[in-house]
């Protein structure tokens, strides 16, 4: 329940509305001028002050900029016997909440109370995430000694820097690199540390969106748009007003909704599926893919206007064997995070010398996540303190290790085994179905590889997808 503070020029109301909100849980009180309501605010801490705006003395509005000046949390709902609409737009402008006329209806005002409430709540929800998600990337950072990783930690700095009134007059930024070094990190890092950190960041790993959705999933739809319409929907782009929308994996995209991609990067605007009118939206585009562009537009899959667009602030991320320097940085790093996260206290494992030999000579073709997963295994089942190179596991990887560049390079570490190029085969069939979610037609496109080809090769593996 709230503590809530009733100033209203007509003390009879206002002490009956506040007996009546007692019975309801509140603890309110009631004041006849602003100048006594201002007076109590250090005393009673209210939540919510329900305001008159035609006071003796000091005005509604006046109170209101006192109110918010004194304690930015309060919530203040608006009540009058005057209102206009002009009155209520400059009330909400200064931090109002909530308008109500009068005479007043118990039960509305109850309702307003309630609503103002579940707002702060949510509020403060999401504040707690967006802070500890600030809190978890400032330990995290793009650590390294490297000159590369230098180079993205100052590129971070500069382009997060940026001074702009709206968010949507920051540049687009594309990131580059192979799987696993680090896309979503750097993603995270620009917004969290620019000056729209409190603001929405949403990710969307373009893959995953369904198929014949995407455009309804990313820009919003009307009710009766489609078959299953139901209802009207608010896209992911609206739902990242103000702040960010990180499209993972931009090169899976459709053609169809590159082109509204286009005209929101360009003109700030969308429209619905099935709508009638623009909408004009403020956010700032982050993409990231680790497919090559170039080559996709040529083969038509990607809108060449979009990728100038993009192209415009670009950052392509080292993979982990061009900047072996970093290797055991990171390791120790994660070798000290995972014993963090054990219950009771508990050294953390440290790496020995013929461990580390082993990582540095390591091709790393999963990159940093690999290593973290890699480290957090050896963590898990060593026994002792020290995690010696049969604790990692490292020969059976890389006997089967093979790095697909951006280019389609591919990169084979054979080892003194050998490769079985039809287990080759096999882990790759299995790795783009399981990143497509089963989809076997988003998975054929993954491989280049017609759905009949792919499907003729999951029997031949008696893969059950």
């Amino acid at each position: 329940m709230a503590q809530i503070l009733i100033i209203d020029d007509e003390i009879l109301l206002g002490r009956s509305l506040a007996r009546a909100l007692a019975q309801r849980g509140h603890e309110a009180s009631a004041v006849g001028t602003a100048e006594e309501g201002l007076s109590l605010l250090d005393k009673l801490l209210p939540d919510i002050v329900l305001l008159d705006m035609q006071l003796p003395g000091l005005s509604g509005l006046e109170a209101l900029k006192k109110i918010r000046e004194s304690d930015p949390n309060i919530l203040v709902i608006i009540v009058t016997a005057y209102g206009t609409i002009a009155l209520a737009v400059e009330a909400m402008k200064l931090g109002a909440i909530d308008f109500l006329r009068k005479p007043l209806d118990t039960d509305e005002v109850a309702i307003a109370i309630e609503r103002a409430l579940a707002h702060a709540r949510l509020a403060r929800t999401v504040s707690f995430y967006q802070k500890r998600e600030a809190e978890r990337l400032s330990e995290e950072e793009f650590l390294g000694e490297s000159s590369k990783a230098r180079e993205v930690r100052d590129f971070i700095q500069k382009l997060s820097g940026l001074s702009v009134a709206k968010v949507s007059e920051l540049p687009p930024v594309l990131i580059l690199g192979e799987t696993g070094t680090g896309k979503d990190l750097v993603a995270r890092l620009l917004h969290f540390k620019s000056a729209f950190a409190a603001a929405p960041f949403i990710e969307v790993n373009c893959p995953t969106l369904p198929r014949g959705l995407e455009e309804g999933e990313l820009f919003g739809y009307e009710k009766g748009a489609f078959t299953d319409a139901r209802q009207s929907k608010r896209g992911l782009a609206e739902v990242a007003e103000g702040g960010t929308l990180f499209l993972n994996e931009i090169g899976e995209l459709q053609l169809e909704s590159q082109a509204k991609l286009l005209r929101l990067i360009e003109q700030k605007k969308l429209r619905h599926v099935g709508g009638l009118r623009d909408l004009s939206i403020d956010v700032r585009i982050i993409a990231a893919t680790n497919r090559n562009l170039e080559q996709t537009v040529k083969t038509g899959q990607f809108r060449q206007d979009l990728f100038f667009r993009l192209n415009h602030v670009t950052l392509t991320l080292p993979p982990l064997r061009e900047r072996k320097e970093d290797i055991l940085l990171l390791a120790e790093h994660f070798l000290h995070r995972t014993s963090g996260q054990k219950a009771g206290p508990e050294k953390p494992k440290k790496l020995g010398e013929a461990a580390q030999r082993a990582l540095l000579s390591y091709p790393w073709p999963g990159n940093v996540r690999e290593l973290r997963q890699l480290l957090e295994r050896a963590a898990l089942f060593t026994a002792g303190e020290t995690i010696e190179p049969a604790e990692l596991r490292l020969q059976a990887e890389a006997a089967s290790a093979v790095a697909v560049g951006s280019n389609s390079e591919v990169k084979v570490n054979f080892g003194p085994d050998g490769i079985d190029i039809e287990a080759v085969e096999k882990q790759l069939i299995i790795r783009a179905l399981e990143e497509s979610s089963g989809n076997v037609s988003e998975a054929a496109r993954k491989l280049k590889l017609t759905r009949e080809a792919l499907r003729y090769r999951v029997q031949k593996f008696g893969l059950k997808y």
